[in-house]
């Protein structure tokens, strides 16, 4: 079956509004902090993990448009292991620092937002982006794609490949974590218009390939039926891909996943991979800096920031427009 990959213009609108404010709000203050002005102004990142290239994205996105405006948008600043203790620990070094914003990415929605109290105590504007707080008076403005219906999505697609019955299983990554909640709950509600459908398995394994890729292989052992497996993150896909190499199942037990970085891209190509949501965390990063830029000029900002989302199939992935959902995770900004 060949999903037609739907090519989504939802930010174009943003970006042109804030490359139309280069020239309108590059005024000649020089502290961030002043009233209308955006040059200069510091804004810090801090991501969940290390390395990822959906969230080297994000950055690169927003060090892009912030370069545009004449911001100081610095380095991306992240755990290696998605630890909220140790992110935590990581906010507090840079607001430190004093930033005008903050540009952040919570690993815990609870947690997540004990260091930002002191922030907004401090006037720092925080731009929640990706994964929401759940505390959403710590945060000025959260810009994500919506997980729950590109969860909905995917499942479709999936539920489809596989005729509309037999046993599916999922694989996701720290339950507590919002993304992996959202991605669950909407591969659960999209289920239920396929009632020959069974899920016979929800695991969480912890975060390294080896723990992924036996948490895998127990599954297909277990249900030697499996028809399909939807993973919530391209580390889950990796490690079953590894599984189904080694049980011959690639391709006869479907499997659908989230984003398209490299290792996700090398998956489609192989056919280990069907189909995964490609998000757009370049456009994210753009969407945070021009609701920064909004405060600072005094206009107004926006609670919630809607990102698009597409599926990119394996028949896609090597096309022109498949090539443009890769997440190339670096830039010259």
């Amino acid at each position: 079956m060949r999903l037609s990959i739907r090519r989504s213009t939802t930010a174009v609108a943003a970006v042109a509004s804030l490359t139309l404010c280069v020239a309108a709000c590059g005024g000649g203050g020089s502290a961030g902090g002043d009233s209308g002005s955006v040059e200069g102004a510091k804004v810090a990142i801090v991501g969940p993990l290390a390395g990822d290239p959906y969230y080297q994205e994000v950055a690169c996105g927003a060090r892009t448009a912030g370069k545009k405006l004449g911001m100081d948008v610095g380095e991306q600043q992240a755990s290696q292991n998605q630890s909220q203790a140790a992110q935590n620990t990581i906010v507090q070094n840079v607001l430190s620092t004093s930033p005008r914003a903050l540009i952040y990415t919570p690993a815990d929605p609870v947690a997540g937002g004990i260091p930002l109290r002191s922030a907004k105590q401090d006037g720092v504007f925080v731009a929640d982006v990706d994964a929401q707080l759940d505390d959403d008076d710590l945060y000025d403005t959260f810009v994500a794609s919506d997980h729950y219906d590109g969860a909905k999505k995917i499942t479709t697609a999936l539920a489809e490949m596989i005729g509309g019955k037999g046993e599916i299983a999922a694989i996701g990554s720290l339950p507590s974590n919002p993304i992996t909640q959202a991605r669950i709950k909407g591969f659960e509600a999209a289920l239920k218009d396929y009632p020959d459908i069974k899920v016979v398995s929800v695991s969480y394994p912890d975060i390294s390939p080896s723990a992924i890729q036996s948490n895998a292989s127990s599954t297909l052992v277990k249900y030697p039926d499996l028809k399909a497996i939807y993973t919530t993150n391209y580390l889950n896909s990796t490690g079953a891909a590894v599984a189904l190499r080694n049980a011959d199942a690639v391709g006869k037990v479907k499997m659908v996943s989230w984003d398209t970085g490299s290792d996700n891209i090398k998956l489609l190509q192989e056919g280990s991979l069907q189909a995964t949501v490609a998000q757009q965390p370049f456009k994210m990063g753009e969407m945070a800096i021009e609701q920064i830029a909004r405060e600072i000029r005094g206009e107004k900002v926006s609670k919630k920031v809607s990102a698009p989302t597409t599926i990119l199939t394996s028949q896609d992935v090597d096309t022109p427009e498949g090539k443009e959902l890769r997440y190339q995770g670096s830039c010259s900004a």
